[in-house]
């Protein structure tokens, strides 16, 4: 049983982690300046108060590293203390090649060769560089190849054709084996079938494939070995370009690079589209569109710092920009966030509004003038992970607490049984057992049911009819449940023994007692729903948040509840 137990209550306790994975919109900041410091805490509350509305939000961490993977992403930059580093490394595992000791230099020339790995477009612009970079490869080969890895390092190998192509090696460096692995990875590499297509706006660019000239844009690479590689376009000679990480697979894959787009996308502290001067609307339309295709993003809410300090939110959705707009207080200076709440509400209505002062107004999105119009109502359902957390535990509740109800005719007809033979131990066993399971089955459903009423009632100004209705309902059953215990018979130990003189008295007693219990664990879920309104107040009910606890081991599990609602 406490197996079972353990099993129910991870599965519990994981179903609101998934369902919070759900990562689809993304709120991004966009600027003209070098003031940063409001970018941060504006997308942490906007965050909290779509995800209060149920949608899920890119995280700022999880979005800068969906870019530092698939790009466009800074190049790397190497300075001449990081080389100096690397080259020192190196050279250390190249000491202990000399001497045969291959286990040992290989941790030191797996970390050199990532370090080349995610420099290759800046190492490769120097040639210098670019040679120390391919050495330091075959020498991850020779260490790989003397450790009897030959099919890592005949892959190895073909990652160093991949990652300078136009480069050859130093012959005298390396021993015959290794240039005999070289060569024919080159061979193998050169026969490629793949092709990547790139083009660009504006076109006639420069382009690098993993930091070595590549042609102009438009052009087709051909020839090309499955692989990843980082792709840069340069339409300013002056500006190193914006890395793309391309996964070349068998056959033709096309990139498309906006050059306005790559110089706009920032990843510090947090993504944002920065630039020189405010950018046409269509242009930033697009740009929004671009960096949400590459996450992806179902819709993105611009935001924007005014020259008054307030901060501006748009929502872009599709191949358009929504005319509604809302105006926040700068969260640099602790703005309150019931207003970023009442603002998400109003902007996801398609309405304006502005939230920077005290009092919210109403703005008409097409004249900016004041209108007399209520304020869009806050979210009415709980966030989604809390929801489908108190969904589940309302339902294994129900059906915990529906079993016992089908346990009291089950005991019912137990007891007959006993009646009708009252020297059968077996009768008698199986009825008191009943009896048990009734009481855990009912008192845990109860309790889940109690539970799960803060996570999956709706937010409401006041206390609903039906609230007050299954409160009301909460206290017939109640008092119900207190008439029978009341009533029922005295207990006779006597007539309960296998022994006693007659075991009706015994069997009677807990027919009331048992349907006591259930009505009374009936009314606890009951009566909770108006208290969980009251409690909420109509101040405090929107900054609800109720954190399911569950602890388990293999001694048994628990269940409790941590937060405000």
């Amino acid at each position: 049983m406490r197996w079972w137990a353990t099993v129910v209550s991870v599965w519990l306790c994981s179903l609101p982690v998934v369902s919070a994975q759900s990562e689809d919109w993304l709120v991004l900041p966009t600027t003209t300046d070098d003031a940063r410091e409001w970018m941060v805490p504006t997308v942490g509350s906007v965050s909290r108060a779509l995800r209060k509305q149920g949608i899920g939000v890119w995280s700022p961490t999880r979005a800068e590293m969906r870019l530092q993977n698939v790009g466009p992403r800074p190049p790397a930059a190497v300075g001449a203390k990081e080389y100096d580093a690397w080259r020192e490394r190196t050279s250390e595992a190249v000491l202990q090649l000399a001497g045969g000791e291959y286990r040992e230099a290989l941790p030191r020339l797996e970390e050199s060769q990532a370090f080349a790995r995610s420099s290759v477009e800046t190492l490769n612009r120097d040639p210098t560089r670019a040679q120390a970079a391919m050495d330091t490869c075959l020498f991850l080969v020779r260490a790989l190849a003397g450790t009897g890895e030959d099919r890592r390092a005949a892959r190895q190998a073909e990652e160093c054709v991949v990652l300078s192509p136009g480069m050859e090696p130093s012959t005298f460096m390396h021993p015959p084996n290794v240039m005999d692995l070289y060569e024919r990875a080159k061979d193998s590499v050169r026969s490629g079938r793949s092709a990547l297509l790139v083009e660009s706006e504006p076109p006639g660019c420069a382009l690098y494939l993993n930091g070595e000239p590549a042609g102009e844009t438009p052009t087709q690479l051909t020839g090309l070995f499955p692989g990843r590689y980082r792709v840069q376009v340069e339409c300013d000679p002056d500006r190193p370009g914006a890395v793309h990480i391309v996964e070349i697979l068998p056959g033709t894959q096309a990139l498309f690079v906006f050059d306005a787009f790559d110089s706009a996308v920032e990843l510090d502290p947090v993504v944002h589209l920065q630039y020189e001067s405010p950018p046409p609307q269509e242009e930033l339309i697009r740009h929004t569109r671009e960096l949400a295709r590459v996450l992806p993003a179902s819709s993105v809410v611009l935001a924007s710092k005014l020259s008054s300090g307030a901060i501006e939110l748009r929502l872009v959705e599709g191949a358009q920009m929504e005319p509604a707009w809302v105006r926040i207080p700068s969260s640099g200076g602790g703005a309150d966030s019931r207003n970023h709440e009442q603002a998400i509400a109003t902007l996801l209505s398609r309405r304006c509004g502005d939230f920077s002062n005290r009092e919210p107004l109403m703005v008409s999105c097409e004249t900016g003038e004041i209108v007399e119009e209520d304020v869009a109502e806050l979210p009415r359902r709980p966030p989604r992970g809390q929801f489908v957390a108190g969904l589940t535990l309302a339902g294994v509740g129900a059906g915990s607490l529906l079993s016992g109800y089908g346990l009291l005719i089950a005991r019912k007809s137990a007891g007959d049984d006993w009646l009708s033979d009252p020297q059968s131990r077996a009768e008698q066993q199986k009825w008191m057992r009943l009896g048990t399971t009734i009481i855990a089955t009912g008192s845990t459903g109860s309790a889940l049911l109690v539970s799960a009423m803060p996570l999956v009632l709706p937010y409401k100004r006041r206390t609903p009819w039906w609230g007050w209705l299954t409160g009301g309902l909460g206290l017939a059953s109640g008092g119900a449940a207190v008439a029978l215990a009341v009533t029922a018979e005295p207990k006779r130990a006597e007539s309960c023994r296998l022994s006693g003189p007659d075991p009706e008295p015994c069997v009677d007693r807990a027919r009331r007692t048992d349907l006591a219990l259930l009505l009374g664990v009936t009314a606890a879920p009951l009566m909770t729903i108006p208290l969980v309104y009251l409690f909420r107040g109509s101040d405090k009910r929107h900054d609800a948040k109720v954190v399911p606890v569950i602890t388990a081991s293999w001694s048994g599990a628990g269940f409790g509840l941590r937060g405000v609602f």
